[in-house]
């Protein structure tokens, strides 16, 4: 199958388009003969950074007009340094403190925190604007970032309604990059067209064969070739998708500040070059209508080292590239003249890599796929191979078995050099944002300075009751809160006061890449850390609304991270969220969160009497919801379960003196338990509501076993559940089994004996189940009772809680045991 050339499959733009493919011809033809020089790009592409560096080169002109953000143009001198190298991103934010766009309480949590928004304009060694900008600086052009800011595409809430055919929903959505157009072209009916005809599985496949590995030889003819194929895909999209995509007021912009920049430079149109997505090269040129003006409010710009990671599509990154480091590789070797070692260098470091992690390849496997590869490329109608060909030719020599399968430590070894672990830098000449000046600084202050100077994992003992280790714990909370991916925290002991333990915490803290961009996320929250982790937190209290869990949670936060300001506003929000959340789960996590604070009020010097009356309230609200879930669906049985464990574990504990000034209600919570065991018809349910009262001594342990014995005398299809219901039992229970062991064997040998060998197989999952719910003391009691029960010895007591061989085996030889059993009663012996 040979691969049709540009100028051929024009001819499918007529699929979905009113113009033939001599019209497109005449199209492209006006573009291209126009005084004012345009250039087509597609973003990160090595081929085109190639061809756009030899024109700029050649050409040398006054002025290049690029599709960049034109809120970052301060930002080019930074980008073109030679100490920035990428990959790096320019970042831009918008906060709407005034609220001129109407937006505050729908973009934003309620309508007294500013709405928020931020763009990354990621850039690599290869990407066309970045070559662009290098070149640029070498011929002394000026650059002029043409693109429309990021917030000025917002639309706000006092907009009209879309027109027909525009889906609001997307119309509506912020922007998130400007520069990715990649959707558009994999929408058109061109490229669907031609995928079909051509046997193409995606996009990226179908631009590495046409334009990434062609013959990098004459730029005029590579340009008017991705002309062409731009002018087919723009042909072939419904006009009204460029407008809800924002591309329409986007070339408004590009146009305006054309003019406006040639006109005040008394430019020519031969002094100037314009560099822009393949698209917009065919932008309406008669449109006079002016872009959409950018609102008022606080912009901040910058450039952050980026990783090649984040560009990949495995971190999710819309407009990025599926394999940078193989592309990178590409770049490199075209750039030292050695192209054709592609394959070659991408293989060998494939196999490295999988060798690396234990997979079994060899010399001969490389010298298979290189020959496979070209093979596959030659049957594909490619002059030489692409990506998608030399990973199928990996696959094909090398997976023994399924690729889904035993393929998938190849497919690592795949993704890994594909995406490679390249880190940029930016130019200290830039300075930091504030944010990240301020968390240095701390870091120093601190003393973990080091943590730069060394890429080990450190771990850090805090014991907060001294003020450097309680300085940085606070620092380390706040971090974590932010998503800043310093430090992880690994072990927080909590047992009590006494100890002292309950002051310790274990993090383990570790530089990465990741942490300036996550830094400079946080800026639109505020200028230090604490500011932004105070409006982050404001923010999050909004969304929790009334969830009493969430609020709870958030309280506990803002002792742990140290904002006095806001601690005694969290309390006053959680008590409304506990009167108002009738969810029991909610209800029981907030509680925990609530005791848990109580345990260092204290230390923290926060108001005991409040926190008590609100400890009580809690609790009293979860014990009135507990009927509620008595007929909750299966998935929701272990929460309910856990939940009723938790309420009692924290009523055990303020019986025994924990508290102080207060203390909780335990009829409430047994009257609660006894109506939720009463209401509930699962077995499961009622095993551990019953088992729970037995626990807390409100039923004594035989009636447990007689609860079980019931279900001896009811029909098989009751019976089954006999092993859900001692299932819940034993999920709650511990010191009443042990207590009330030999009835409970009791009654379950009944069960058993009263069971046909269907029903017990039915049961017997669940009873198995069960009893590794047993903690090793209550295994040893009801062992103890079983062997005396059948007349057994204390040490073959031993020997009965060790389960020599599998269920399935035991299950099997039972079978056995019953068959021969069988045969032999009809024997006459």
């Amino acid at each position: 199958m040979a691969t049709p050339g540009i100028e051929s499959m024009t001819a499918t733009a007529s699929c979905g388009s009113t113009l033939s493919a001599e019209q497109l011809a005449l199209r492209v033809d006006a573009v291209l003969n126009d005084n004012l020089y345009w250039f087509p790009v597609r973003h990160h592409s090595a081929a085109v950074a190639h061809h756009l560096e030899t024109v700029i080169t050649q050409r040398r002109p006054k002025v290049v007009f690029l599709e960049g953000p034109a809120e970052a143009q301060e930002l080019i001198p930074y980008v073109t340094d030679v100490d920035t190298r990428p990959p790096i991103a320019l970042y831009s934010s918008y906060r709407d403190d005034d609220n001129v766009l109407g937006l505050a309480g729908i973009a934003s949590a309620s309508e007294t925190i500013p709405p928020r928004f931020a763009c990354w304009y990621p850039l690599l060694s290869y990407s066309p604007e970045y070559v662009a900008m290098q070149a640029a600086a070498r011929v002394k052009a000026e650059v002029v970032f043409m693109d429309l800011p990021h917030f000025a595409q917002i639309k706000p809430a006092s907009s009209p309604p879309p027109a027909p055919g525009i889906d609001a929903e997307l119309s509506a959505r912020p922007p998130q990059a400007t520069t990715d157009s990649d959707h558009l072209f994999a929408e058109s009916g061109f490229y669907q067209s031609l995928a079909q005809a051509a046997g193409y599985k995606s996009w990226d496949e179908t631009w590495d064969t046409l334009f990434e590995t062609t013959d990098r030889g004459d730029p005029e003819h590579f340009r008017r070739e991705l002309a062409t194929f731009c002018a087919a895909v723009r042909a072939t999209i419904a006009p009204e998708r460029l407008v809800q995509d924002g591309t329409i007021e986007r070339e408004r912009h590009f146009l305006q500040t054309i003019r406006t920049k040639m006109t005040d430079d008394g430019l020519h149109p031969a002094e100037v070059m314009v560099v822009c997505g393949g698209l917009h090269l065919f932008l309406d040129r008669d449109d006079v209508a002016p872009p959409p003006a950018a609102p008022a409010g606080t912009v901040l710009t910058t450039i952050v080292p980026y990783s090649f990671f984040r560009f990949s599509e495995l971190s999710g990154y819309g407009a990025g590239n599926r394999a940078p480091q193989f592309y990178q590789t590409g770049w490199d070797l075209n750039r030292s003249g050695r192209g054709e070692d592609l394959l070659a260098e991408y293989v060998v470091s494939v196999l490295k890599q999988a060798r690396q992690d234990g997979y079994p390849v060899s010399s001969a496997d490389a010298i298979s796929i290189t020959q496979n590869a070209r093979m596959l490329a030659g049957l594909r109608g490619r002059a030489k191979p692409v990506l998608d060909d030399i990973q199928d030719a990996i696959i094909t020599c090398c997976c023994k078995g399924n690729p889904a399968d035993e393929g998938l430590p190849l497919q690592r070894a795949i993704d890994a050099v594909n995406i490679g672990t390249k880190i940029g830098k930016v130019t200290l000449k830039l300075g930091r944002m504030p944010i990240v000046s301020d968390f240095h600084g701390q870091l120093s202050d601190l003393g973990l300075g080091e943590l730069f100077d060394r890429e080990k994992r450190i771990n850090l003992d805090l014991d907060k009751r001294q003020p450097l280790d309680e300085r940085r714990s606070i620092f380390l909370h706040r971090l974590g809160f932010l998503d800043v991916p310093l430090a992880e925290l690994r072990d927080r002991q909590q047992p009590d006061l006494a100890s002292g333990l309950l002051f310790r915490e274990r993090w383990a803290l570790r530089w990465s890449p990741k942490i300036d961009p996550a830094l400079v996320e946080q800026n639109l929250y505020g200028d230090t850390i604490e500011s932004a982790v105070l409006s982050k937190l404001q923010e999050q209290l909004a969304v929790a609304g009334h969830q009493a869990d969430l609020v709870c949670g958030h309280l506990r936060k803002s002792i742990d991270m140290d904002l006095p300001t806001l601690i005694t506003e969290v309390q006053d929000l959680c008590g409304v969220a506990v009167d108002q959340d009738p969810a029991f789960a909610s209800l029981v996590a907030a509680l925990g969160h609530l005791a848990l604070i109580d345990r260092y009020a204290i230390y923290r010097n926060l108001k005991r009497a409040e926190l008590g009356d609100l400890i009580v309230r809690c609790f009293d609200r979860a014990c009135f919801a507990l009927p509620d879930v008595a007929s909750a669906p299966d998935e929701q049985h272990a929460m309910i379960v856990n939940g009723v464990q938790g309420l009692a574990e924290i009523l055990l504990r303020y019986e025994r003196g924990d508290a102080s000034g207060f203390s909780l209600d335990r009829s409430l919570f047994v009257e609660h338990v006894r109506t939720a065991f009463n209401q509930t018809t699962v077995p499961y349910l009622r095993g551990a509501f019953v088992g729970m009262l037995a626990e807390l001594r409100e039923v004594p342990p035989a009636e447990l076993a007689r609860q079980v014995a019931a279900y001896a005398q009811t029909s098989a299809d009751q019976m089954v559940f006999a092993g859900d219901f001692l299932n819940g039992i034993l999920a709650v229970s511990r010191t009443s089994v042990m207590l009330g062991a030999e009835p409970l064997v009791v009654a379950i040998d009944q069960l058993l004996r009263s069971a046909d060998w269907d029903v017990f197989l039915m049961m017997l999952p669940r009873l198995r189940a069960a009893f590794e719910l047993l903690q090793a003391p209550q295994v040893d009691a009801v062992a103890r009772v079983v062997a005396r029960q059948y007349g057994l010895s204390a040490d073959d007591a031993e020997e009965l809680t060790e389960l020599k061989t599998s269920v399935a085996a035991a299950t099997l030889i039972a079978d056995i045991d019953r068959e021969v059993s069988e045969i032999m009663s009809r024997w006459s012996l």
